[in-house]
């Protein structure tokens, strides 16, 4: 029983732990954990910690090679952090003035809308005044044609015309086309005699009285036609919009149509006719292209004014019904103006007055 040993599992190896330079490391490792103070000097800890690092490092290559005969990696030092880059105060950027050009554009876009905004207040002022003028008196002081104050009677201002202020709304549009396509007639027509002149002086290889007569008739209806259309076909238009009147719209109507017909005639060029149009187009071509060409010109214009021109007769005949009109209200209207009509009533008042006198008269001599 003396041999008898406590530990059967025990064998004959060696305690590993027992090796002297074992048990040193181990001993030094326990003793820098015991006197570690962290607020010693830095060094002095960065050492005891390496100490530590280091033992716990041995005893696991050892552990790992007692058993599976393999030493683990020393793990890698730990880089430095660079400290952060010392930060600066912030500063606002300050706004970037635009160039001299830029200011410039804006100066002058700022006066074009004072001008506009100007012009516009002109205007409503003009119109105000012109309503309360029509408010208080009736009368309105007329505007049309354009003219300067200073000009002699003929050439004053005979009419009033304002599309904002006498049409209504849902007719003005149609007014406008209207008045635009005057205007538009007055240009054609004034390059018609342009083109007439053009003629007589190239000549178109025919009879030069031919040409004469163009030229002639061509400043006739330049000087008729302008005044003439504007009294005949859309001052009486004017008013029918305006007073809703039936006896203008059929004055409108039946002078627009003569106005179309004089157009076609227009358009075809015959020659002497007073129109540079297709059929004398053909013949002066020949001697002069420019002058052909203007006159192709001129006959197109008159043409593409004959599709207008019945463009706008249906539109406007398209408002005759809506708002009602017939003949037998233009018949009612035409009375009621003629027997309400001044100079009428004068005259049939001198009429009543000679007949009575005549019969006294003839009455006394039996």
């Amino acid at each position: 029983m003396a041999n008898f040993d406590d530990n059967p599992f025990a064998g004959d190896s060696e305690n590993p732990f027992a090796d002297p330079s074992v048990a040193s490391v181990t001993n030094n490792a326990a003793r820098g954990l015991e006197d570690f103070n962290p607020f010693a000097d830095q060094n002095t800890s960065q050492a005891s910690g390496a100490k530590v690092v280091h033992f716990y490092s041995m005893l696991c290559c050892f552990h790992f090679s007692a058993e599976d005969n393999t030493c683990c990696p020393t793990p890698p030092p730990k880089q430095p952090v660079a400290p952060p880059p010392p930060s600066q105060p912030a500063v606002l950027q300050t706004k970037e003035e635009p160039p001299p050009y830029v200011i410039e554009e804006e100066q002058e876009n700022l006066r074009r809308r004072q001008e506009d905004l100007e012009r516009k207040a002109a205007e409503l002022q003009r119109k105000e005044q012109e309503l309360q003028r029509m408010q208080l008196g009736g009368y309105r002081e007329n505007n049309f044609p354009p003219c300067p104050a200073k000009c002699p009677s003929p050439c004053r201002p005979c009419f009033f015309h304002d599309i904002g202020i006498d049409i209504p709304i849902e007719y003005q549009k149609t007014c406008k086309a209207l008045f635009f396509r005057w205007q538009v007639y007055s240009l054609v027509l004034f390059f018609n005699f342009l083109t007439a002149m053009a003629l007589l002086i190239k000549g178109s290889g025919g009879s030069s009285t031919n040409d004469g007569s163009t030229f002639g008739l061509s400043g006739l209806y330049l000087l008729a036609n302008i005044p003439l259309s504007f009294i005949g076909w859309y001052r009486p238009c004017y008013r029918a919009f305006k007073n809703d009147s039936s006896f203008s719209y059929v004055i409108f109507f039946l002078i627009y149509f003569l106005h179309i017909g004089i157009n076609i005639f227009y358009c075809l060029g015959i020659p002497g006719g007073g129109t540079c149009g297709f059929i004398n187009a053909t013949e002066a071509i020949h001697q002069s292209v420019p002058v052909g060409a203007m006159m192709f010109a001129s006959g197109a214009m008159f043409l593409i004014g004959v599709l207008v021109d019945t463009y706008l007769l249906i539109k406007v005949h398209r408002i005759y019904r809506l708002a009602g009109a017939s003949f037998q209200k233009a018949q009612g209207e035409f009375a009621t103006g003629v027997a309400s009509n001044p100079h009428v009533q004068s005259a049939a008042a001198d009429a009543a007055a000679s007949g009575v006198r005549n019969a006294m008269t003839g009455g006394t001599r039996k």
